[in-house]
């Protein structure tokens, strides 16, 4: 199975601060990815076709040091946003490069929301959504285990995050303000197990 092992984030050192990451050299690790600073990438620790047919800029590997726990609580990257112009054409790309189909593909918010794939890739998910735009990363949300806590840290370090709120997938989510980093970024908590 590939796993997503670098993503390029865009913003700078401040604005990733704000949000309770312990930056460093414009990087940070949360979980088994390396996040880098500047544009929206993405890279892989195997590809089976050539990303570029994704159309997002790729990321050549990057070595860095464990990471440094962060003060928003973030221990994994939950999923990352990957707006397709069609879906079935960006399926058939993704799986071509990923090397296994998605896990899922179905109306996540009913027949008047948009398709969207889901692939595993590591720890987190892209969610591939059809948008009717040109291929692009638009977001990620990072997983917490106490949302509170982290949109506290967040709030404390100066970032804008608004409240807690039931999440689609379940659990609880928080967005990062849009202007913030001008691209989606949220903190998520998993849904109670019973």
């Amino acid at each position: 199975m590939p796993n997503l092992t670098r993503l390029g984030l865009p913003g700078d050192e401040q604005s990733w601060a704000a949000l309770g990451f312990t930056v460093t050299d414009s990087r940070f690790r949360v979980g088994q990815v390396e996040c880098v600073l500047g544009e929206a990438a993405w890279g892989f620790d195997e590809t089976h076709a050539d990303p570029a047919t994704l159309g997002v800029p790729y990321l050549e590997s990057a070595a860095s040091e464990s990471g440094a726990a962060h003060p928003n609580g973030v221990t994994i990257v939950d999923h990352v946003v990957y707006w397709v112009p069609e879906l079935d054409s960006a399926v058939t790309d993704l799986t071509a490069v990923l090397g296994v189909p998605p896990r899922r593909r179905f109306f996540p918010r009913g027949p008047e929301g948009p398709e969207m794939a889901f692939y595993r890739v590591g720890e987190p998910f892209i969610e591939a959504v059809t948008s009717g735009l040109p291929p692009a990363l638009v977001g990620v949300a990072f997983m917490t285990a106490d949302l509170d806590a982290a949109v506290a840290a967040i709030r404390a370090a100066g970032g804008p995050i608004g409240d807690p709120k039931p999440a689609v997938q379940g659990g609880r989510i928080a967005g990062v303000w849009r202007g913030h980093v001008q691209w989606g970024v949220a903190f998520m908590e998993p849904k109670p197990r019973n």
